[in-house]
């Protein structure tokens, strides 16, 4: 995984084409993309995905009742993690607030014990296969190293199932991995967002009521998965191509969800926009299991950062780690003040 000193900006949305480099087609505009995660016959290239019987198994399991008790035993999390910041000195957003407040989110979800929840912070880093390289040639130094990594996320992902084994919530392990990776991910680059348009902060600050409609706005504007590989079962036609049997489909899905053609003014962060349909959590059979889970968390982190920290200043650049898939910052560094906003700097 790469870590940039500048924020990656998704490349403009254009036609499907053939990149030879990576023996792969490149769906980039909106409803190109749309399609493809529609379309049925194309299968997660790499690590699968949790099989359809499971994830019918997880949607079921999330009743209104148990999103509701979720909702009540995470909400003060966000809040008590940040007052508990030190004002005289700088902190990391990320390793002081985001990876603490993750796993326990993590663990009331799955009934976890603060013992396994560190035990699971230690196989975190190994988890993910973001940063194997998928189109390496096995003769390249670059191609054993992705063979290296990816023994040891299996070896990871086999002692996660072990600690998991007696966990009773369907498909788990998937939610263990978005709950405690894609989900600070994406807070982290809404938090980011947010303080490089103070006025939208400000915005949230006035009115907490916004965040529901500010996290769909996020989620489209720096969700935090801007690529998806995908490979066809069997021949189709997918956004007007051809896609032969075993060949592979890239999936812009930062540039889709930048698509003038969908999302007017699309590099403009509008926190009251009103954003629907955007790509950030898939869609279709594609589409993320715990998608519910990542509003419902990801709405309490963004109302407690507007509530306490609208005042937070950086006070360093902001070093961007970003894999085959996933793109956030690797530290997000504030001075966080010692007063609180007050009324006429939010009408300033």
């Amino acid at each position: 995984m790469s870590s940039l000193r500048m924020r990656p900006c998704p490349p403009p949305p254009k036609p499907p084409f053939f990149d030879a480099s990576q023996n792969a087609w490149v769906l980039s505009r909106y409803g190109d993309v749309l399609a493809a995660l529609r379309e049925h016959r194309l299968r997660q290239a790499g690590p699968q995905t949790a099989p359809i019987r499971v994830r019918e198994d997880v949607l079921a399991s999330f009743s209104p009742s148990m999103i509701s008790a979720w909702r009540e035993q995470t909400e003060p999390l966000a809040y008590r993690i940040i007052e508990k910041l030190p004002s005289n000195r700088p902190v990391d957003l990320v390793s002081d607030v985001l990876r603490p407040w993750s796993f326990a989110v993590t663990a009331i979800v799955l009934g976890l014990d603060p013992a396994v929840v560190r035990r699971l912070a230690a196989l975190e880093p190994r988890v993910s296969g973001d940063n194997a390289d998928a189109n390496a040639s096995c003769r390249s130094r670059r191609s054993l190293r992705g063979v290296w990594l990816g023994v040891r996320r299996r070896f990871a992902n086999a002692r996660l199932e072990k600690i998991l084994l007696g966990v009773h919530v369907p498909g788990a392990q998937s939610l263990c991995l978005g709950l405690s990776q894609t989900l600070p991910d994406f807070v982290a680059n809404a938090w980011l967002a947010l303080l490089e348009n103070p006025s939208q902060l400000l915005r949230l600050h006035a009115d907490p009521n916004l965040a529901p409609r500010a996290i769909e706005e996020l989620l489209r504007y720096c969700g935090p998965v801007h690529t998806l590989s995908r490979e066809a079962d069997q021949a189709v036609i997918v956004a007007g191509v051809k896609v032969a049997e075993g060949e592979r489909v890239i999936l812009k899905v930062a540039s889709a969800n930048r698509d003038p053609e969908q999302f007017p003014d699309p590099n403009a962060l509008d926190i009251a926009r009103g954003t629907s349909g955007h790509l950030a959590l898939g869609g279709g059979p594609h589409s993320c299991v715990g998608a519910l889970l990542v509003r419902m968390a990801a709405t309490q982190a963004i109302r407690a950062f507007a509530e306490k920290l609208a005042e937070a200043e950086m006070s360093d650049p902001v070093v961007w780690r970003c894999g085959s898939t996933l793109c956030s910052p690797e530290t997000l560094r504030v001075w966080r003040a010692n007063s609180q906003v007050t009324r006429s700097e939010e009408a300033s």
